[in-house]
């Protein structure tokens, strides 16, 4: 799957003219920052690195790091989940305000489930894949999308629906 993607990423640069020069000014600096709390607690940080390859292409990478917890059960139950991740992503935008975007992912998942009343506590970790695909508008440094893991693993961070996003790119 990998190997698709850096084929594709390597396509699209060979089309939209990239030059084999490297030059600072062409680099972003960006990602994402997430809140939300309530009935449960939902902490994302997500920079990334990119590089402008034309005016149409940008590809990156970055690290995320997610937090959410959640009682359910009449507050019996306590679930933690940590994830940890690595991501290389390649974002398209075939007109000035509109952008697609791919983002292979890897995280490191650290879960404790706590049975309150006792204090009962199970532990688990895994490695956990994810392949977001999104569409969306760029306004300015910002990107709204709405995106989806297509690897529907079910201890993804990104759940098993659609969702919605808001990131942002800084050039030098």
């Amino acid at each position: 799957m990998m190997r698709k993607i850096l084929m594709f990423i390597a396509f699209i640069c060979l089309v939209t003219g990239v030059k084999a020069q490297f030059r600072t000014d062409k680099l972003t600096f960006g990602g994402g920052l997430g809140m939300q709390f309530g009935n449960y607690t939902l902490i994302n940080i997500a920079p990334q690195v990119g590089y402008n390859f034309s005016n149409y292409l940008n590809a990156g990478a970055g690290f995320t790091f997610t937090h959410y917890s959640d009682k359910y059960d009449n507050n019996q139950w306590k679930q933690t989940n940590n994830y940890l991740g690595f991501n290389v992503y390649g974002r398209l935008y075939p007109l000035p305000y509109v952008v697609l975007s791919v983002q292979p992912e890897i995280n490191r998942m650290w879960r404790s489930n706590t049975y309150r009343p006792t204090g009962d506590k199970t532990k688990e970790e895994e490695m956990i894949p994810s392949f977001l695909v999104g569409a969306g508008v760029r306004v300015g440094p910002m990107r709204l999308m709405i995106q989806y893991d297509v690897a529907k693993n079910e201890n993804s961070p990104y759940g098993n629906k659609i969702f919605y996003s808001v990131g942002y790119s800084f050039n030098l």
